[in-house]
């Protein structure tokens, strides 16, 4: 799946801006246990450096309605060794932020206004069910995902403004600030292959379970849920979450998902995919494209980049020649 025709960035200027989805140049990602970073190379299309530092538990605890930094110093003193590890320069950047800071709704319209701001204004109106806050405090994104007869499908993305400033404070200005803002999900469907056929997209990563499923190269599906614990430790109800997934795909879509893809960070979580396969009686396919992002990495990031990196191989797949 190619995010090529994304039209719309969260956090800029305080509304939906128009622009290309691009990948940046240098790419950090902040989850509850670690900050990770990547620089992108745009001609060779792969990663040339990889950094991971470990936070300590409780310093990032991620949610769409209140305070996400507990401990802004401790957030910030990883951004800065990651950033000096990567070799943050002045390049484009851009931040990976946890799915459960977002909130994501697939909208449906009769029909939408031929006035751009209308279109805007009306997407925002409908997120507002969404939202645990109140709605003119959201930073909102969208793309228009189909246009049929029975009307217009629309993915729109919001975040808390004061939520989303936490997490642009904490870069402390380094390259600026981010040109691209993301919940890490949406940086690994890239790697989906293109296909008509249904995919459901598994993504655990720490404290969280985000099942998207992608039918017709378009998303139809997209759920966030909080899980008690880390991923490696919640394997009852990350199951129990992964299946009911799988049933909304049948009973609200009619859809039968022919391919089932996991990616589960911290690595310590990847050991759930056998227990988890067992119980949906499913095969679990890795997402595949670290390994080749990789592949140029100086040794001792290598590792590092294929236990964290997933969403970094995602920006790498879906770069856009025409930056």
């Amino acid at each position: 799946m190619n995010w090529h025709d994304w039209k719309k960035r969260l956090g800029l200027e305080g509304h939906a801006r128009q622009a290309h989805f691009v990948a940046p140049s240098v790419a950090l990602e902040l989850q509850p246990g670690f900050v990770a970073g990547a620089r992108l190379n745009a001609a060779k299309r792969h990663v040339e450096r990889a950094a991971v530092r470990q936070l300590e538990i409780g310093a990032l605890a991620p949610s769409p309605s209140r305070s996400n930094l507990n401990s802004e110093a401790a957030v910030k003193e990883a951004i800065g060794g990651v950033a000096v590890s990567v070799g943050n320069g002045s390049d484009r950047l851009g931040l990976l932020i946890p799915d459960l800071a977002v909130r994501v709704a697939l909208l449906i319209f009769e029909s939408l206004p031929s006035n751009r701001r209308e279109e805007e204004a009306l997407v925002r109106w409908r997120m507002k069910e969404f939202l645990p806050f109140a709605p003119e405090e959201a930073r909102v994104s969208y793309q228009i995902l189909a246009r049929q007869p029975n009307g217009t499908e629309v993915l729109g993305m919001a975040i808390r403004g004061s939520v989303l400033a936490e997490y642009e404070a904490a870069l402390d200005g380094i390259n600026g600030g981010p040109a691209l803002v993301l919940p890490a999900t949406g940086a690994l469907l890239p790697l989906l292959p293109e296909d008509s056929a249904p995919q459901l997209l598994l993504h655990a990563s720490p404290g969280s379970l985000t099942a998207v499923l992608v039918a017709a190269n378009r998303v139809r599906f997209w759920r966030t849920r909080e899980l008690e614990g880390e991923p490696e430790r919640a394997g009852e109800e990350l199951t129990r979450e992964a299946a009911r997934a799988l049933a909304t795909c049948q009973d609200q879509f009619g859809l039968q998902v022919q391919r089932l893809w996991f990616c589960a960070r911290p690595p310590a979580a990847g050991a759930l995919a056998p227990q988890l396969a067992r119980a949906l009686g499913r095969e679990l396919l890795p997402l595949s494209g670290a390994a080749a992002s990789a592949a140029s990495l100086p040794e001792g990031e290598r590792e590092a980049f294929e236990h964290f990196g997933v969403p970094f191989a995602g920006l790498v797949a879906n770069w856009n020649e025409n930056r």
